[in-house]
């Protein structure tokens, strides 16, 4: 998610029972481009946006600008200590007034039916057991309004940095998985160093 290590313990289950995050290295606004990223949305005055996996809410104060006072970002994450924190402080800043915060569970986001203009992933899929991909891709799908788009960022499989070297998703395996839910891959944007980033969309009725 965005922040660099996510550790998990799945139960029996699938629930997760423990989460647990450290800070990103320093300099990641360098090789991360935030600002760019959050441009490339097309979030406008009254967007939705879900930071799915949003572990510290790197993302989320730039999504909050992007989105204005009518807007609404959905700050979603499995891990309760996340997402207390950040409920805290979207409590005490009024620039984060338009956050709504949810707690997440292996395959469900809690995100309401068909609300979602955009949902954005960074980090987040490596750190998903493999048996749980599909129905959270499909839980966010759900989430989407017809014609929403899923922005997936990950690392690259070659990515020259030192994190999560032994659970990196190859591209095209990204890609299946996210055709199979019916998703259409529409953009892709090639400025990342360590990272792919892809945009999929829901298609409409009409289509």
């Amino acid at each position: 998610m965005h922040t660099m290590h996510r550790y998990i313990r799945w139960a029996s289950l699938g629930m997760l029972v423990l989460a647990a995050s450290t800070s990103l290295a320093a300099g990641r606004d360098e090789w991360q481009q935030p600002d760019r990223v959050v441009a490339d949305l097309n979030l406008r005055e009254g967007s939705v946006v879900a930071d799915v996996g949003c572990g510290g809410g790197y993302f989320i104060p730039r999504l909050a600008k992007a989105v204005g006072k009518s807007g609404t970002v959905w700050a979603e994450d499995i891990s309760e200590r996340s997402i207390k924190g950040l409920a805290q402080r979207a409590e005490k800043d009024p620039n984060l007034a338009n956050v709504k915060v949810v707690k997440g569970e292996a395959e469900s986001t809690g995100l309401p039916d068909a609300a979602l203009d955009a949902a954005i992933f960074v980090n987040v899929y490596h750190h998903v057991p493999k048996q749980h991909r599909a129905g959270l891709t499909a839980d966010v799908v759900r989430a989407l309004k017809p014609g929403g788009c899923i922005f997936l960022i990950d690392w690259r499989v070659d990515a020259k940095v030192k994190w999560d070297k032994d659970c990196r998703i190859p591209r095209d395996d990204l890609l299946a998985m996210m055709t199979k839910a019916g998703l259409k891959l529409d953009a892709e944007f090639l400025y990342l160093p360590h990272q792919v980033f892809l945009r999929f969309r829901k298609p409409t009725a009409a289509e």
